[in-house]
């Protein structure tokens, strides 16, 4: 008979192991006082499959990548709503038109979202860039990114309940979801026609040279809320890759909570527009 035994608790050297190769493989800098989450979240999945103690299941993830997938979406947080840190939003119905008054005709915004949790960030960017773009005239696409499987599965489905939909004005609500009948009542799916503008994709931000399907560079990136869990030189090498992959005259949004040192050269050269908002300024020039 399968007897589900309770796994022991995480001693510390166990969890300095797990916390070095979380950081090795996602740069994600776990602290001691995150000891007890990682021991929270882990322990389910430990009796989900029958693993009697934390040293057993450290074996399993060095041996097997999927289960060290799991694991990492397990510690992965993930706190998100739409039209969080609305100021952005803000930001972008001023700067754009200006900024796209410059460009090439037929020119095709991209953006992308790193970070992008259960997708409220890029399905948020999406509908204030539709809205924007029936005033003036223009294309947009959207790379979604994150680290984490099965957050990425539930931003490509793009159903939500009430309750995460709540920050939604209702006119837009009404003109970019689909309201669930029936057994779906209380669910709202994103119309076609935004998904289609949005395309999700695993990328790891530390990866020294990711795959991206989008081959020019952007034009807006945001990543909020994400430089906390990381170093000060996983920091700089992430706005490093940022800094290469944008557009002269671009913009990073970064979270309300995080700031960058736009004077580090190094970092290359950045102009603070609005708090937490950042234009690429290579070579001394700007595109305003």
């Amino acid at each position: 008979m399968n007897v589900c035994l309770l796994p022991e608790t995480l001693q510390d050297r166990e969890f300095e192991i797990i916390r070095q190769m979380v950081y090795e493989q996602t740069g994600i800098n776990l602290s001691k006082l995150k000891k007890l989450m990682v021991q929270s979240r882990l322990m389910k999945r430990l009796k989900q499959i029958n693993c009697p103690n934390f040293g057993q299941y450290i074996k399993i993830t060095r041996l097997n990548h999927q289960e060290r997938a799991v694991m990492f979406n397990l510690i992965t947080t993930n706190v998100t709503h739409f039209f969080r840190e609305n100021h952005h939003f803000e930001f972008i119905n001023r700067f754009l038109p200006t900024y796209l008054e410059k460009a090439k005709p037929g020119k095709v915004l991209k953006v992308w979202s790193a970070g992008c949790s259960t997708g409220q960030e890029p399905y948020s960017i999406a509908i204030v860039l539709n809205e924007l773009f029936e005033r003036i005239k223009g294309e947009f696409l959207i790379l979604a990114s994150d680290i984490n499987t099965e957050v990425l599965q539930q931003a490509s489905k793009g159903i939500y309940k009430l309750e995460e939909v709540e920050q939604v004005p209702y006119p837009l609500l009404r003109k970019y979801f689909k309201m669930g009948q029936g057994p779906n009542k209380g669910l709202f799916k994103v119309k076609e026609r935004l998904q289609q503008k949005v395309m999700f994709r695993q990328i790891n931000l530390v990866d020294a040279n990711p795959e991206f399907p989008v081959d020019s560079q952007f034009d807006l990136i945001f990543c909020r809320n994400v430089f906390i869990y990381f170093d000060q030189e996983t920091k700089r090498r992430i706005i490093k890759k940022f800094y290469k992959k944008m557009h002269n005259g671009g913009c990073l949004f970064i979270g309300h909570s995080e700031s960058l040192n736009y004077s580090d050269s190094g970092l290359g050269s950045w102009i603070p527009k609005e708090h937490t908002i950042y234009m690429k300024n290579e070579g001394g020039r700007t595109s305003e």
